[in-house]
């Protein structure tokens, strides 16, 4: 099993490719990421590819914005973060090629973080709520795919983070319960893991009253419980990264695992043929035969 990058890889790449270049060049590339993300690279002024101007589209920006988003934004990306966002985006970043202050590799790896630290948002707001003391009532819904969302809810001691799963197919949620039986299962030899709930069709109790949760039989809710010791301020960006990146895994581990079901159940089919070819019954032979008396006779 993988663990996913938290960054953009084409977005990195695109970046770096750009400010190494001798020759530049007018850029207009458009891609997508997980969970819906748009990204556009371009250069906005042809008579000007020196800047190159980095967007990003995401259906739940609003939310995140909410829960500190934008300083985060400002803190990682500085001069570079345009008050006013490319048309049909929420974000937008405009880099000078000449002009790039620091180590310019570094560049390129914070701007392919752009959708990992708009996302982190929620969960530090709450991780330092929680370790201050003053943890917040409120359940935190950031609905950013199409029928799902996650929660993130707090007491004085636990953050509570809870993913809605829409399964397409049954057999998916078959499979990620066993998949997520073995997180269980993995907790009992490591004691500082967090603890992972599955419930299907049902929302966990921590969602009880909260607006905005979907429960049918194609939903299923993933719950991890996060200690103290998870969202200090020395273990909060490793359990960020891990845990923003949960739906994208739990379901690239799902076709992986129905792939290797697939390819084996193919291999036994063949298998079984094979031996059903070798089985075929020789025709039978009749043959005579003498008894003592050397009476003879044909066996039948």
């Amino acid at each position: 099993m993988i663990l996913l990058e938290n960054g953009n890889r084409i977005l990195q790449d695109a970046v770096q490719a750009a400010i190494d270049s001798e020759k530049r060049e007018a850029l207009d590339i458009t891609f997508a990421d997980f969970d819906g993300v748009q990204f556009h690279v371009s250069t906005p002024d042809p008579n000007n590819k020196n800047v190159i101007q980095v967007s990003m589209q995401w259906r739940c920006f609003s939310e995140l914005a909410k829960h500190g988003a934008g300083v985060d934004l400002k803190r990682y990306y500085g001069p570079f973060l345009q008050a006013t966002p490319e048309t049909n985006y929420d974000v937008s970043l405009q880099i000078d090629l000449n002009n790039i202050p620091g180590d310019k590799t570094k560049l390129a790896e914070t701007v392919g973080l752009l959708k990992r630290h708009v996302l982190a948002s929620p969960f530090k707001k709450t991780f330092q709520a929680v370790e201050s003391g003053n943890p917040s009532n409120d359940t935190i819904v950031i609905s950013y795919r199409e029928n799902e969302a996650f929660f993130i809810k707090s007491d004085p001691e636990r953050v509570f983070v809870i993913f809605s799963v829409t399964f397409k197919d049954p057999g998916d949620q078959i499979i990620a319960k066993v998949f997520l039986q073995e997180f269980a299962d993995a907790r009992k030899t490591m004691s500082n893991a967090p603890s992972v709930a599955f419930s299907a069709k049902e929302a966990p109790l921590e969602l009880k009253g909260v607006r905005g949760v979907r429960e049918d039989a194609s939903t299923g809710f993933v719950t991890f419980v996060l200690f103290k010791n998870h969202i200090t301020a020395k273990n909060a960006d490793r359990t960020v990264n891990a845990i923003e990146t949960f739906r994208d895994y739990l379901h690239y581990h799902i076709k992986c695992s129905k792939a290797y079901l697939h390819t084996r159940m193919r291999l036994r089919v063949d298998a079984l043929l094979q031996v059903l070819n070798r089985a075929r019954p020789a025709e039978f032979e009749k043959k005579e035969k003498k008894l003592i008396s050397g009476k003879t006779f044909t066996r039948k």
